[in-house]
């Protein structure tokens, strides 16, 4: 709650850099032996923050308890209800000061199109007469989506969101929020370290 005020003031809202931070760091292939893991190392390039992209992914990583109010009003707009969900959102103006708001119930980063392919295809799910229906055929994309905006298969779903186009606001509430697995693995944990923002986004 201390937080929260302090937020709230005036001037007090955490801003994001306008300039685009790439850094490099070094992950481990997991279940190797260590010398093994030490020979096949890895640098890796990553962006630290999510300036110059129009769209980020969500994950709530905190449950309800200790939360205020407004806290969790933004996180049910965001429709981010449950611990390890994820939601896609346009990155505005609004959308960022609302995930700083947010930040010790969130990790957000930038999507690649492989990654949001893979996330639709593996867990996809639709919002079908307010039920969750997995995406296991095509034919469900275009009943729902097909007449009001032209997308007709998991393809085109994925360029829509990827690309934030006109009709990103209902690709995204057609999708259900997906329900993810906490990180365990040494790779994930190196991936998702708190230090180096991975939990916090910008």
């Amino acid at each position: 709650t201390r937080r929260l005020n302090r937020v709230l003031k005036k001037g007090m809202q955490k801003r994001a850099s306008n300039k685009k931070i790439t850094e490099t760091k070094v992950v481990y292939p997991d279940g190797l032996e260590e010398d093994v893991e030490q020979k096949l190392a890895t640098e890796v390039n990553y962006a630290s923050n999510s300036v110059g992209s129009k769209l980020v992914f969500c994950v709530r990583i905190r449950d309800d308890l200790g939360t205020p109010k407004d806290v969790a009003r933004i996180l049910s707009r965001l429709r981010l209800r449950n611990v390890n969900e994820g939601v896609f959102a346009r990155y505005n103006t609004s959308t960022r000061k609302q995930l700083h708001l947010i930040e010790p119930w969130v990790t957000y980063g930038v999507a690649s199109k492989s990654v949001i392919a893979d996330l639709i295809s593996r867990r996809g799910h639709g919002k079908i007469e307010q039920k969750r229906v997995p995406l296991s055929d095509n034919t469900i994309i275009e009943k729902a989506l097909g007449n009001d905006t032209g997308i007709i298969c998991v393809e085109d779903l994925v360029h829509e969101i990827y690309s934030v186009g006109s009709d990103f606001g209902k690709a995204n509430i057609f999708l259900w929020p997906f329900r993810l697995s906490a990180p365990k693995s040494k790779f994930q944990k190196q991936k998702l370290n708190f230090k180096d923002g991975g939990d916090y986004g910008d």
